[in-house]
């Protein structure tokens, strides 16, 4: 279930609509679908918050929305042009939606620890310390414990510090890169370059039989979980997981599709051929077809009957009377020979 919310400035009234009853909402108000779950109770201490954070994918600031047990949702737009939304008795002139999913902070952290945790350990308290965001987002938002999937942790005292793990981030990544390819199995959502619409599917035994690409799903699980990283490291994820490119993916697909046909050519071809009958198959199924007199001997040897010659057709009285008057007289083409 999901509870629309909407939050804005008091709505103002169009000029040119007074004359026809009609209420123009101002367009910071702004459509927002949550799920209920998601928002405060009663009694909850604190409220849902609207937060800049960096986005690595993006390579910019992007709006998140954080709720105060610590949990993070990207804030997504979906925007088309000419659309507004009528609320209650008012037009909103802003017909865009936004939509929140669920995020895991530590993807966003990986980027401020390539940046700073490279090449020596440091506490969260000291990355980027005049940086009000990505403080909040290091100290209050992130979870330490869960830095251990991606970083080696040295303590001394009750300070933690944190170094970048390459190897330990991209197993992570790939375990979270097979997550998401489950779901997208599971869920039956089309992959790769052929990829169809169910609503444009014939039949259900159209779409079971349709062949399941696996390396289709890891291709686009790797991009989903790519969205929220750098691009290099993007890139050293799909080599991780051993993702070929499309284009080379494209013509080991058509390669195999050859190969099928080939293949079932083969089968028909052989399925094709006769099967020989002996001799006392076939007078049996004669027999029983009434094509052979039923006293003959089924054992027998069948030759095909030979056909009777042809008889010379006698000519009748007219057809002799004009050969004989035709005796002596020359063709005309014989007028035209050169001599």
């Amino acid at each position: 279930m999901s509870k629309k919310a909407t939050r804005g400035s008091k709505p103002k009234t169009d000029p040119d609509a007074e004359g026809s009853g009609k209420k123009t909402a101002s367009a910071l108000k702004k459509v927002l679908f949550v799920s209920e779950e998601l928002l405060p109770k009663d009694g909850d201490d604190g409220r849902l918050r609207l937060e800049r954070f960096f986005h690595p994918g993006q390579g910019k600031e992007a709006l998140f929305v954080t709720h105060p047990n610590g949990q993070m949702m990207e804030l997504l737009e979906y925007a088309e042009p000419r659309r507004s939304w009528l609320v209650n008795s008012e037009i909103c002139s802003n017909g865009r939606i936004y939509l929140t999913t669920p995020l895991d902070p530590t993807l966003l952290a990986l980027h401020h620890l390539r940046k700073h945790c490279a090449q020596r350990a440091m506490s969260l308290d000291n990355i980027a310390i005049e940086e009000v965001s990505t403080s909040r987002l290091l100290n209050e938002i992130l979870d330490p414990a869960s830095l251990k999937c991606v970083s080696d942790v040295k303590s001394s005292g009750d300070q933690r510090f944190y170094k970048y793990n390459q190897e330990r981030t991209l197993a992570w990544l790939a375990l979270k890169t097979r997550q998401v390819a489950a779901i997208l199995k599971e869920k039956q959502i089309q992959c790769g370059h052929s990829a169809q619409s169910q609503n444009f599917v014939r039949s259900e035994k159209l779409a079971s039989e349709s062949v399941t690409n696996e390396m289709d799903y890891t291709r686009m699980a790797c991009d989903i979980v790519g969205r929220y990283l750098d691009a290099d490291l993007h890139g050293l994820l799909t080599g991780y997981l051993h993702i070929p490119s499309e284009i080379q993916a494209i013509v080991e697909e058509k390669a195999a599709t050859q190969k099928r046909k080939s293949k079932a050519g083969q089968d028909e071809g052989s399925d094709s051929k006769k099967i020989k009958l002996n001799d006392s198959d076939v007078a049996e199924k004669l027999k029983s077809s009434g094509l052979v007199d039923s006293d003959a001997d089924p054992n027998g040897s069948i030759t095909s009957p030979t056909p009777a010659p042809l008889k010379e057709r006698s000519l009748t009285a007219k057809e002799k009377a004009l050969a004989k008057g035709a005796k002596g007289t020359k063709s005309i083409a014989s007028f035209f020979k050169v001599k």
